[in-house]
């Protein structure tokens, strides 16, 4: 069976990421693909000795604009 998608996405970064969500939100299939094995790009945690560590360094998020920081927490679990 051939799969066919609305779009390819080169990265799983943090601006592909929110690409994708909001455009399967509206009905579309995204394939996307990245040379690292996880998702998250620059952004991406893991866990040492149950420490949520920084893999590549941490990062600081600047949002003065309401609309984007409501969004960014919409992402977030309580």
């Amino acid at each position: 069976m051939k799969k066919e998608y609305d779009y390819l996405l080169v990265g799983a970064g943090l601006f592909n990421a929110v690409f994708v969500h909001q455009v399967k939100m509206r009905g579309k299939r995204c394939l996307v693909i990245d040379k690292r094995p996880h998702l998250g790009g620059n952004i991406y945690c893991e866990d040492a000795d149950g420490i949520i560590a920084h893999k590549y360094g941490s990062n600081i998020f600047h949002a003065s604009n309401k609309e984007v920081w409501d969004t960014s927490n919409s992402y977030c679990n309580d």
